[in-house]
């Protein structure tokens, strides 16, 4: 089970969960649902994992309307997002999922309890 997450400027969060491996197809419907769910004229800020700066990525984006921007390499401090993660990993330490329904499950009532960073502070 795979997760891509955003949050914007106002706290709002997208989560969308995917079994597959994360790739510029992948990348492509994770920005046209954030488009679905917040509005055609959006800006991104994404890291420069390779499925966030592919060309056919790029192109996708340009074609919607969509404005990407990009982190600094290797920058994590940057990312609002590295906090949540770890939020997420501090939640299922020491815990053992024996099924993907039980990581589901995990995953469905412990996303919603994540205290979403305070993107401000990241942009100033």
């Amino acid at each position: 089970m795979n997760m891509l997450r955003a949050v914007t400027d106002d706290g709002d969060r997208f989560v969308a969960l995917t079994p597959n491996r994360f790739n510029a197809e992948v990348a492509k419907h994770f920005l046209r649902a954030l488009q679905q769910e917040f509005g055609q004229k959006l800006v991104i800020v994404l890291d420069n994992a390779p499925y966030f700066i592919a060309k056919t990525l790029k192109k996708q984006a340009a074609a919607d309307g969509l404005l990407l921007e990009y982190l600094p390499p290797r920058s994590p401090e940057m990312n609002p997002l590295e906090n949540c993660w770890l939020q997420l990993r501090a939640a299922r330490a020491n815990r053992l999922f024996r099924t993907l329904d039980e990581v589901k499950t995990y995953l469905s009532t412990t996303l919603p309890q994540l205290k979403s960073p305070e993107i401000y502070h990241y942009l100033c």
